[in-house]
């Protein structure tokens, strides 16, 4: 009785099992099933962003009144007198008192040869007439108070830059390595204060935005690096760099993860150091990031007679376009350009009188 119960599955079954092999053989390619229709999203347009989600425009930076200006000292000095001998144009006083503190102009300032010091080299000295005190003229700079010569230093640091570990030029100029790492402070710390002095009112025509990585050896003991967790000595660091496309200046750099503050960061240190009215092309790869901190540190604030609200404006002469790069195992297999602020046309025109 079981048997005869399953006779009518068994005469159905093994026709549907021998059609199925047949499809799965490919004894049947004219017929195909219809793929479902595929529905192609567009991207999600970008929104921009106002100076209250970068945290350095919510800092504020006040600046400090502008002290009057100082009568030039050959304008107040005698006629009469040995004439100078040593030019101490680009020296200055480095006393925040003196009434000539910080003025490199030999015609301003009060500064005049005082004679020499130093066991291994002759270092100038100097004496500033306004506050009667003496100055060095290594005063701010990496050879301040070193007992090496300065020759010594200018060999081991280039050794160090290009490539050889503190060890092992220790080694090489028969240096202590705690000397090494202290002169690579001092000119990592000169080299950063170089750079916020000369690199402002930049008039730069292409800027493109960028990541990068690196590798930093002892950067633990960096004190001119920005504080970070460090959990590897050589462990490859992520950063923000801005260069120009003409002549591969770097205006600004950004040591940190792959977020939004750094990119904030970055893009409002650029900023700043831009000449009044300029303002360049950006350029970046497809990340999101770059927009938002743009659309932050470029425009103004509008509000309406009738309104009470404030409203945050890109700036319209800001032109912003990306290079997506797709990439296969690990090789490119699409570039696709997008301008994302502005018009094509003006952006096309401006990279090209750029090169």
């Amino acid at each position: 009785m079981p048997a005869l119960q399953l006779e009518p599955w068994l005469t159905l079954g093994l026709p549907l099992l021998f059609i199925t092999l047949l499809f799965q053989l490919g004894h049947f390619p004219d017929w195909r099933p219809t793929p479902p229709p595929t529905q192609h999203h567009a991207p999600r347009p970008l929104r921009p962003r106002t100076p209250d989600d970068c945290p350095a425009c919510r800092k504020g930076t006040e600046t400090p009144a502008s002290a009057p200006p100082a009568v030039p000292y050959a304008q107040r000095k005698s006629p009469r007198g040995r004439k100078k001998t040593i030019d101490p144009q680009g020296y200055a006083c480095p006393h925040s008192d003196c009434k000539c503190g910080g003025i490199t102009d030999a015609a301003s300032h009060t500064l005049i040869a005082y004679g020499h010091h130093g066991r291994h080299e002759l270092i100038q000295d100097f004496y500033c007439k306004a506050c009667r005190r003496k100055v060095t003229a290594r005063r701010h700079t990496p050879l301040y108070r070193l007992k090496t010569s300065s020759g010594r230093v200018a060999q081991a640091l280039p050794a160090i830059a290009e490539g050889l570990s503190p060890c092992a030029a220790a080694r090489v100029f028969s240096i202590s390595e705690t000397a090494l790492r202290g002169w690579l402070t001092r000119a990592g710390q000169h080299s950063r204060n170089l750079h916020e002095h000369f690199l402002h009112a930049l008039h730069l025509t292409h800027v493109q935005l960028d990541e990068i990585r690196l590798k930093l050896y002892g950067a633990a003991e960096a004190k001119w690096l920005p504080p970070r967790p460090v959990t590897r000595p050589q462990a490859e660091t992520p950063g923000w760099i801005a260069s120009d496309a003409r002549t591969k200046l770097i205006p600004a750099f950004v040591l940190g993860a792959r977020t939004q503050e750094f990119a904030h960061q970055l893009v409002h240190d650029t900023a700043k150091r831009l000449a009044r009215g300029c303002l360049p092309v950006f350029s970046s790869d497809g990340l999101a990031l770059h927009f938002y901190a743009l659309t932050t540190n470029f425009g103004s604030w509008v509000q309406a007679a009738n309104e009470r609200r404030r409203t945050w404006c890109v700036n319209p002469r800001l032109l912003y376009a990306q290079v997506v790069k797709r990439y296969r195992r690990h090789r490119i297999t699409e570039v696709r350009h997008q301008v994302l602020l502005g018009q094509p046309e003006a952006v096309s025109r401006q990279r090209l009188l750029d090169w």
